[in-house]
């Protein structure tokens, strides 16, 4: 079976240092067995002429003298069992000195192979963007005006991205005008049946089961997005759950109403490095429902996972919630510095275009992980099911088979990030209570100032930063 999933980041980039430590203390310690053994060898050649060093004095007129013994002719026989002790002493000392010898190449092996590793995984990620699109924001690139967002040199397709988000933007306001209301909702979509009671859910117990509870607020409604609560009291957890796409709007003949800020318009404001309605609906909902200083995961699909990595590396935001953790799927982030505080793993694959639609590459470092599936494992093609782009290959099903298949190989990294980030969502504790709010975002009406508004990853300039406003009893 062909090995199609690569596994970077994490903290094997950081262990190769302690590594190369250890292959030097291997190193060291197999050098003092070649002492010994030379000792060894000094002990039986005094054996077999029977010229044993007894003492020592030092002389001041004549240096140091030494006095030996020779061997009686009774002695003869404990003298041969004592040459064969120490014989077998020394083949044993030898073995032991070549296995830690061994054991030393293996682990400077392993640390380069880490290395290396991640190289390579980086440079095919920074491959995996379709040449078309590159070629495309290059030429588009020239014709950028510099106030049309994205112009930090990122990549052209940035800049691409962030004037396209100027006239999306600007078509939006005209239909809807600048306000976006946020509210909470109790009845949605669900299991296609529409208006019904929106389900609690039970706490994910996994970052496969949080990826799979994106699909309730993605189904529940245009806009729609959960919170969810895990335990009670000070020590509650709390888990955003971001989805996609719903609406692809078109400037121009003016398809589209704009109201759901889970549309184009946000994907190209999010790649642009511009400000978006989306994240400010994920800034409103978390100030409703999730006390100052509680720790958060964000988990996001798609534009749902560039809103998550935009919300939690707002600086105002940060300074407001403990983001712990964030998870990704088939989302265009790369290149946003999250900071090492939160946990962070992106899952992509190389058979659908969202992700390659990044603003640079991904950045995997000691607390960001990237498992990327190229599409060539036999059980990441069965979960693409064979069509080589569309939905199917971008698909929540799909990333979360990648990452189920990925947790199978056992990647001392990605072990590390799965078990905290489980944890955060419920892993080991099955009964814990929760609680599911879902809010729906509507671009038009009666505005709402989202804290921590932002036109940039990198702690550009804020627009609005508002007042808590007040939240409802939980």
């Amino acid at each position: 079976m062909g090995d199609g999933i690569t596994i970077t980041g994490g903290y094997t980039a950081a262990e190769t240092d302690t590594m190369r430590r250890a292959a030097g203390a291997l190193r060291d310690a197999a050098g003092r067995l070649d002492d010994a053994r030379l000792d060894a060898a000094r002990a039986r050649a005094a054996l077999r002429t029977g010229e044993v060093p007894w003492a020592g004095a030092v002389v001041p007129w004549s240096g140091t003298e030494v006095w030996t013994t020779r061997w009686g002719a009774d002695a003869f026989a404990a003298v041969g069992a004592a040459l064969d002790d120490v014989a077998a002493a020394d083949g044993a000392v030898l073995r032991a000195a070549g296995a830690l010898e061994s054991l030393a190449l293996a682990v400077l092996r392993a640390a380069r192979l880490y290395d290396d590793h991640d190289g390579i995984a980086v440079r095919l990620l920074d491959a995996a963007v379709p040449a078309g699109i590159q070629v495309l924001a290059a030429e588009l690139g020239r014709f950028v005006p510099p106030w049309a967002g994205g112009g930090d040199g990122r990549s052209a397709v940035a800049s691409v991205a962030g004037a396209a988000s100027w006239a999306f933007d600007g078509a939006a306001h005209a239909q809807r005008g600048g306000g976006l209301r946020v509210e909470e909702v109790t009845r949605g979509t669900v299991d296609g049946r529409p208006d019904q009671p929106l389900p609690d859910l039970a706490a994910p117990g996994s970052v496969e089961g949080a990826l799979g509870m994106l699909e309730v607020p993605n189904k529940a409604g245009d806009g729609v997005m959960a919170v969810q609560r895990i335990g009670d009291g000070p020590d509650a957890r709390y888990v955003v759950l971001l989805p996609g796409t719903q609406d692809w709007n078109v400037v121009g003949d003016g398809a589209g109403d704009f109201a759901n800020p889970r549309d184009l318009t946000s994907d190209l404001d999010l790649v642009g490095g511009r400000a978006s309605d989306y994240t400010d609906e994920a800034a409103e909902a978390l100030a409703r429902v999730v006390p100052e200083g509680a720790s958060v995961v964000v988990v996001g699909h798609s534009l749902g996972g560039i809103a998550a990595t935009r919300v939690v590396t707002n600086p105002v935001l940060r300074r407001r919630y403990r983001f712990t953790g964030l998870v990704t799927a088939g989302a265009p982030s790369g290149g946003i510095r999250v900071p090492d505080d939160t946990l962070t793993l992106n899952v992509e694959n190389a058979r659908e275009l969202v992700s390659a639609l990044d603003p640079g590459p991904d950045p995997p470092g000691p607390r960001h992980v990237v498992v990327h599936a190229s599409g060539e494992d036999d059980v990441v093609r069965q979960a693409l099911d064979g069509a080589p782009y569309g939905g199917g290959t971008h698909g929540l099903a799909v990333h979360a088979a990648v990452l189920a298949e990925a947790r199978t190989r056992h990647d001392p990294a990605l072990d590390r990030a799965l078990a905290e980030l489980d944890t955060s969502l419920g892993a080991g504790t099955p009964g814990a209570a929760t609680r599911t709010w879902y809010f729906r975002g509507q671009r038009g009406g009666a505005a709402v100032v989202a804290p921590g508004r932002a036109t940039s990853d990198d702690g550009g300039a804020e627009v609005s930063v508002g007042a808590t406003p007040a939240r409802p009893p939980r």
